[in-house]
């Protein structure tokens, strides 16, 4: 059986984590940058940026491991910058591993308001929140639906748009396989 990576393309509040829950194959193993930085944070805080490059670090030598062992892993993150989904595919690459695309992107109104409901009390060690920050959602919102129309170049082989704004419907994205 062939690796096979998938990782999440949304803003904060999108549904991925939810889709993940909801839809990732049993036997993947989901690396969820927000439960490794809770784990690696000395608060706990899943939005510690002092504990992000250990958790990239981590989640992508977990990811080498189980590609290595033909199986199957789920990233579930926000991935809006496109350094980073350059950073998984060329992982996956390197185990010949096939990729699949998330793209979990509702109205910006929609994404705003499920992140509001978050939590958005202010850890007095980290100085984060649970809740990002409105401007921050709106650049990842932003970000991503720029990204769209050339998504398919970056080399994903399969793309799957699971919740797009009508707007965005039948524009110049496309999926690869």
């Amino acid at each position: 059986m062939r690796p096979t990576l998938i990782a999440t393309i949304g803003p904060a509040g999108a549904g991925k984590t939810t889709w993940r829950h909801r839809h990732a194959p049993p036997e993947a193993t989901v690396i969820s940058l927000d439960e490794r930085r809770a784990a690696l944070s000395p608060c706990g805080c899943s939005a510690d940026p002092a504990a992000n490059a250990a958790a990239v670090a981590d989640g992508t030598a977990e990811t080498r491991a189980v590609l290595a062992a033909g199986g199957t892993v789920v990233w579930d993150v926000t991935n809006y910058l496109p350094r980073f989904r350059a950073h998984l595919l060329a992982v996956a690459a390197g185990y010949d591993a096939a990729t699949v695309g998330l793209v979990v992107c509702p109205p910006l109104l929609t994404v705003l308001a499920r992140n509001s409901r978050r939590d958005g009390r202010v850890c007095a060690v980290c100085g984060t929140a649970r809740r990002v920050p409105d401007p921050v959602v709106w650049a990842m919102h932003t970000a991503i639906t720029a990204a769209l129309p050339s998504l398919h170049r970056e080399g994903w082989h399969t793309l799957r748009f699971l919740s797009l704004p009508p707007y965005l419907h039948h524009r110049h994205h496309r999926r690869t396989t």
